[in-house]
């Protein structure tokens, strides 16, 4: 009986393993929005920016520039999941499984989101910063 209890538990801890191992980190919020963060990096005068989409979050989740900075997302993703990326007051809503490469914006102040809109309730979207502070 002991045998058959310990082997319900080692599955039952199996399952809540894989149902939390796609939440691709810390939870904060950033630019209104819930998210998985993945850091901040500063690509001010930067023209083309690397950016990983993986299960469920952007890394980096902030990408902090200049006020109207003009720049190419490479966006990087290996998770071969239908994945999309969503900026509304810039009419891009692209979806992509693979790698793609995405125009963009900074706002001329304050902070405008991104993410993707498949997994935006499982934490996946991100920010473009130019001044103030993403969380909030």
């Amino acid at each position: 009986m002991l045998r058959g209890r310990t082997l319900i538990l080692m599955v039952l801890i199996g399952l809540a393993a894989v149902a939390c191992g796609g939440s691709g980190g810390p939870k904060t919020t950033v630019a209104g929005l819930k998210v998985n963060s993945h850091g901040t990096k500063d690509v001010s005068g930067a023209s083309t920016i690397p950016l990983e989409a993986d299960s469920y979050y952007f890394s980096p989740t902030v990408l902090k520039g200049t006020p109207g900075q003009q720049v190419t997302l490479n966006i990087k993703d290996d998770t071969g999941v239908q994945h999309n990326f969503t900026i509304e007051s810039q009419q891009i809503n692209k979806d992509f499984s693979g790698d793609v490469t995405i125009n963009v914006t900074f706002p001329q102040s304050g902070v405008l989101s991104f993410y993707c809109k498949y997994h935006k309730t499982k934490g996946m979207g991100g920010a473009l910063l130019v001044s103030g502070n993403a969380s909030g």
